[in-house]
This record gives C-alpha cells, sequence and structure tokens, in this order.
C-alpha cells in the first residue's frame, strides 16, 4: 500500500526544461546553496584571494576547495539568479500573450461550416 501524505509543494514538482517554473526552481535551488554556503561560514575563506588561509586547522588545500566553491555559488547568486528571474518572467508573459493572441484550431471550424451553410442558404 502506498500513503500519500498530500500534495507535493509547488517548488518541488518537476517541470518542463527551461520553462518558467523549472528557471524559478533552479534559482531557488542555487539562492538556498549560497545561503547555506554563507550561514556554515565559507566566506571567511574567500581571503586565499589574497593570499591568506581562512583557517589554519584545515591547510592550503581545503581552505582553497571551500573557497572556491563559496565563489563559485556566489556569482552564481548575483549573476544568475538575477538573469533566470527575468526569464522566468519573460517567458511566462510571452506564453500568456500567445495564448491570449492566437485562437484554436477548434474554435475556427463552426464559424467556415455555419458562413458556408449560410451561403448555401442563399443560393437556393
Amino acid at each position: 500500500m502506498k500513503k500519500s501524505l498530500g500534495k507535493k509543494p509547488v517548488i518541488l514538482q518537476r517541470a518542463d526544461f527551461l520553462s518558467p517554473k523549472d528557471l524559478l526552481q533552479r534559482a531557488c535551488a542555487i539562492s538556498v546553496i549560497f545561503f547555506l554556503l554563507h550561514l556554515a561560514g565559507l566566506r571567511e575563506f574567500t581571503s586565499i584571494l589574497n593570499g591568506t588561509v581562512g583557517s589554519m586547522a584545515l591547510g592550503w588545500k581545503v581552505s582553497g576547495f571551500l573557497a572556491v566553491i563559496y565563489i563559485l555559488f556566489y556569482l552564481a547568486f548575483v549573476v544568475l539568479v538575477p538573469i533566470m528571474i527575468l526569464a522566468a518572467l519573460i517567458l511566462l508573459v510571452w506564453q500568456r500573450c500567445r495564448q491570449k493572441f492566437t485562437k484554436p484550431e477548434n474554435e475556427a471550424a463552426p464559424h467556415a461550416t455555419r458562413r458556408a451553410w449560410t451561403a448555401e442558404t442563399l443560393s437556393e
């Protein structure tokens, strides 16, 4: 038996690749990871950029590795997250406008048959 605890939150549901929902999910994931790294104190390891070690207990290699991870997620947070959010908004507006201004194929058919029927009845 499979027990359901309810619906998944919207943020955890799968989305189509590069859909507005997918872009926002990726932006949220980058943001959460960056804030977790920041709260874990990895910011102090970025001092390796100016030649000092963040923690003597960890050594150069580990400090450098942690600094690179923090810097990558910092740059992703500063550069990619705003771009993903703007792209999601633009894509959402584009999809809504396209839905609004395009007519479904099944709506066009009754008008064409009605016109044909009125033309036939007028010619008789």
